[in-house]
């Protein structure tokens, strides 16, 4: 969920993807290919970015470039062993541009070079991530900073703009720079991923939305009803942009990561989050879950599993809230998948406790279980999205 301003309606993105397919599919060179990817991914900013006029256009593009190259700058500096300020400074640079990015409300946006209308068209919700995780391999030594074209290549691909997903940068460091030439079946692969993510937008998704959804403004038995359609349809709406940008990233060579794999039979909530938004939950993991279970572990010499695991999970998804938005029906929203993760994780526990393996495996290959467990979690993710999507205009204070 994340923020970004590409509109697939507009026809300038079809524009973009299509050229961006015809030039990178006959190019055998890498170093070519990854400069017609960078043009690619800024001729599409630029194209998208508001006010249209050449100067705000021409400024928005030399920003983003001046960016890379100062981003660069600093990750060498890392490299080189100078960790602390440059991971310092770019740290909060990016703190303050995601600030400004979730509160333009609070930021003059007007002027020469109205900065948060170039955040909303890129994505900075998306962008300040991969940027987290690079500074993270780079300082961790596992892979060496990247020059400013491979670094708009991975931190700004336009067919990942809209929704994410968010690749990891080992990932996007270890892809071939030729891809293997494509044959026709997974052309045609791509093709069946695209126009699919297609339909579940502009058909079964646009279709719920306008059919069946009120904004959470009926009541009665039709409020419990909407509460499952809602969930439907995030679902659907979501997963479509994932669905498109795999497909597109299929035809033009470009590694995408798969973001969904069916969320809506997850058994438990730790089950939901390796089906839903994959790419998040996998960057939640590695960034901040990790980290600070580690951390404590060392501290507490490896006692207190369960409750530094508990822990881990609150500090985790309530950041992840905040991610989504700074208010607080979203840092709610992040501490019920918290709630929902530590009761789960203690379940488990308990059960290996009183079960043993064997009983735990038996309980687990249970079919009636199966159904059950999945309903509760399909009914738990449901009710938490309505806790971010409730019109709460009588609590104006408190979502601001």
């Amino acid at each position: 969920m994340g923020s970004s301003g590409v509109d697939l309606y507009k026809p300038t993105f079809w524009l973009v993807a299509v050229l961006a397919i015809v030039l990178l599919s006959g190019l055998k060179h890498a170093t070519a290919r990854k400069w017609v990817f960078a043009l690619a991914n800024l001729g599409f900013i630029g194209l998208h970015v508001s006010p249209p006029t050449l100067k705000f256009i021409g400024l928005s593009l030399a920003g983003l470039v001046a960016a890379a190259v100062v981003i660069c700058t600093l990750l060498r500096m890392v490299q080189a062993g100078y960790v602390r300020l440059p991971l310092a400074a770019g740290g909060i640079a990016v703190l303050a541009l995601f600030v400004l990015h979730k509160l333009p409300s609070a930021f003059a946006t007007s002027g020469p070079l109205p900065l948060n209308s170039v955040l909303i068209t890129i994505g900075f919700s998306y962008v300040a991530l991969r940027l987290i995780d690079l500074a993270r391999v780079v300082a961790d030594g596992d892979h060496p900073a990247p020059d400013p074209i491979a670094l708009i290549n991975y931190a700004l691909p336009f067919h990942m703009l809209a929704a994410g997903p968010i690749q990891a940068y080992t990932d996007f460091a270890e892809q071939p720079g030729v891809p293997l030439a494509s044959t026709a079946s997974t052309s045609l692969r791509s093709i069946d991923r695209l126009v699919g993510g297609l339909f579940k937008k502009y058909i079964l998704a646009n279709f719920i939305e306008k059919m069946f959804l009120t904004g959470f403004r009926a009541d009665g038995p039709y409020f419990f009803l909407e509460a499952q359609l809602n969930y439907i349809w995030v679902y659907l709406d979501f997963s479509a942009y994932s669905d498109i940008a795999l497909g597109l990233g299929g035809l033009m060579g470009v590694a995408t990561p798969i973001n969904f794999n069916r969320p809506y039979v997850a058994r438990n909530v730790i089950d939901y989050w390796e089906r839903w938004h994959i790419s998040l939950s996998m960057f939640i993991r590695r960034n901040l879950f990790i980290p600070v279970q580690l951390k404590l572990m060392r501290l507490t010499g490896g006692r207190f599993a369960l409750a530094i695991a508990s822990f881990a999970f609150l500090v985790s998804f309530a950041l992840c809230g905040l991610w989504h938005s700074l208010s607080g029906p979203w840092l709610a929203w992040g501490v019920l998948q918290a709630a929902g993760l530590i009761v789960c994780n203690l379940y488990k526990a308990a059960l290996m406790r009183w079960l043993g393996r064997r009983g735990v495996n038996a309980y687990l290959a249970n079919r009636w279980i199966r159904v059950v467990s999945t309903i509760v979690t399909f009914e738990f993710i449901a009710a938490t999205l309505v806790v971010v999507m409730y019109p709460y205009e009588e609590l104006q204070w408190w979502v601001d």
